[in-house]
């Protein structure tokens, strides 16, 4: 009896505790019945293992820090998550630049060598690692204190591997257990290595797993990583991997302009690169550095972060672009080339400077006409437009000292002016178009006057080279052996020209009549570089390039140079 009684006490307490636990339908054998329930229970361990403190405590222990208050024991922990966050009411100052930043970071040391440092306080300096944003801790101090929290972590990572055991451990301790590097001085090798190859997801998974914002120096230090391996290949590797760097920075913006830099710069030191396109029209597009000859104005200034060869190349990459799309765009819709294209492309290397004229035609186009919509687009802030001559547009170049004004459509003639004597300002943003301003030429005189009647190019040829522009000069060829010019019969004319220009790079120029010269010259200036411990020339430069300078400049002897834009004094 009392057997019985204590059984059915037993299986009465028995189905009160299944009843408890959510069991109450199911029967004993079948593990599905605890497997929600265990995945539920690990899914809030997780949470617990990577929880954070609120952002309002942990921001005040840190501000309590930054002011050198004393910290009780929860605010010490509390403050492990927010040392990379910049406390406002103290001018943006940082708990790791503090200068009591190494004491604190002593004493978690000391916690973790006796096993007393909570996890989660040890979670919270990793969060703040990763959280760290470059653009806000840019002073010594925040990157010295940064780096001092990279060294503490990675010294202490294997404590607090140890102590979370093998049995129900953190994810995130499983991440940094795969992905320990990311403690170390080169954090970002292994993926930027990944992204070179195009695979994106073990660092968008490591992203995820770690909680790593934007704005963390990781992304930062990813896409640098990834342009200097890019930039140490040989030039055809580089020039290959061009479009994969553009794609990570696009993913990437805020650390763009570093990047970019670095890229362009290795771009121009490749030798017989042509232009890149995709990387023209990136770097050029109004939301990133805009367009090169906008620089001249003020307007896109992010060029000042390269070389002036740097930035002239690309310069050069777009006037080749604005040269071939006005007539194979514009000129072409009224059948209107002549030859142009072909003519004009024998003096591209010599092309400083450019600018489209719409008119309202081309315009209205726009709308209808992706070319043209992306024409207008790639120019824009450069463009001008026209307000009298709906129907046309034009096309200024400079070279060398002159500016050549180019029409879309016949009868319009084209135009050389002295780029120092404009009948107009060549910034302006609208023009008539007409004898006013582009086409003054007509009534008051020019340098020279183009009309595309049959056998223009070869008059228009010789007509330029008077003007002392000619065409671009050929890849240089093989220089023959010394003696095998044929000295007896005293050479071609242009082997005698060289000899005496050779006899007066020798004496070396008047320096006081150079000086004298350069007086009358407003603005031009002498930049002698012969005396330098590693060589140079003598260069006059003058940044109008009026006619009048060049020619007394070249009865001194001196030589344009195109890539600088400047006159020379050839050497011995």
């Amino acid at each position: 009896m009392l057997a019985s009684s204590a059984l059915q006490q037993l299986a009465r307490d028995l189905q009160a505790s299944l009843a408890s636990m959510g069991l109450h339908a199911g029967e004993f054998g079948r593990p599905e019945l605890v497997e929600k329930p265990t995945r539920e229970a690990e899914q809030l361990f997780q949470g617990f293992a990577k929880a954070k403190p609120s952002k309002e405590d942990a921001y005040a222990a840190a501000r309590a820090f930054v002011r050198g208050q004393a910290l009780d024991a929860w605010q010490r922990d509390l403050v492990a998550s927010a040392v990379s966050e910049p406390i406002r009411e103290q001018s943006g100052l940082l708990a790791l630049a503090s200068k009591n930043f190494p004491s604190l970071l002593a004493s978690y040391e000391d916690e973790a060598q006796q096993g007393d440092l909570w996890r989660l306080t040890w979670h919270g300096l990793l969060y703040s690692y990763f959280n760290f944003d470059p653009e806000t801790g840019k002073d010594a101090a925040s990157r010295s204190g940064w780096e001092a929290l990279r060294s503490f972590l990675e010294r202490t990572w294997h404590l607090v591997d140890a102590q979370a055991g093998t049995e129900l451990v953190p994810e995130w301790v499983g991440v940094l257990r795969q992905d320990a590097e990311v403690l170390t001085t080169k954090p970002v090798e292994k993926y930027a290595r990944d992204y070179l190859r195009g695979d994106a997801e073990p660092t968008d998974r490591l992203a995820t797993d770690l909680g790593i914002p934007p704005s963390s120096w990781f992304w930062h230090a990813l896409v640098l990583a990834a342009v200097r391996r890019a930039t140490a290949e040989v030039d055809a590797e580089f020039r290959r991997l061009v479009p994969q760097l553009i794609k990570l920075i696009q993913s990437k913006p805020g650390f763009r302009d570093e990047a970019l830099e670095v890229i362009l710069i290795r771009y121009h030191a490749c030798k017989g690169a042509p232009p890149d396109e995709r990387l023209r029209d990136f770097v050029c597009q109004p939301t990133v550095w805009k367009n090169p000859k906008l620089k001249a104005a003020g307007i896109a200034t992010a060029w000042n972060r390269v070389p002036d060869p740097v930035w002239r190349m690309v310069l050069g990459w777009v006037n080749e672009r604005n040269l071939k799309d006005f007539f194979d765009i514009l000129a072409a819709r009224n059948k209107a080339d002549e030859g142009r294209l072909a003519f004009w492309s024998k003096y591209l290397k010599q092309i400083t400077w450019t600018r489209l004229v719409f008119g309202a035609d081309t315009m209205a186009l726009k709308r209808t006409n992706t070319a043209v919509r992306e024409l207008i687009a790639s120019e824009e802030g450069a463009y001008a437009q026209f307000t009298g001559k709906p129907e046309v547009d034009a096309f200024m170049m400079q070279l060398g000292s002159y500016l050549i004004i180019e029409f879309s459509k016949k009868p319009n003639a084209c135009y050389v002016y002295q780029a120092d004597q404009l009948p107009f300002e060549p910034y302006d943003r609208h023009y008539d178009g007409g004898t006013s301003d582009l086409a003054a030429g007509f009534r008051v005189g020019c340098a020279l006057r183009i009309v595309h009647r049959e056998g223009w190019g070869w008059r228009a040829e010789q007509d330029l080279r008077q003007l002392g522009i000619l065409p671009d000069e050929p890849a240089p060829r093989r220089v023959p052996a010394a003696g095998a010019t044929g000295a007896a019969t005293g050479g071609r004319p242009a082997e005698r020209a060289n000899s005496a220009a050779q006899a007066a790079a020798l004496a070396g120029p008047d320096m006081a009549a150079l000086n004298t010269l350069l007086s009358r010259f407003r603005g031009a200036t002498i930049d002698d570089r012969r005396k330098n411990a590693s060589g140079g020339r003598l260069w006059v430069e003058d940044p109008l390039q009026r006619v009048q300078l060049g020619s007394e400049l070249k009865a001194l002897g001196f030589t344009w140079a195109n890539s600088r834009q400047a006159w020379y004094f050839p050497e011995a």
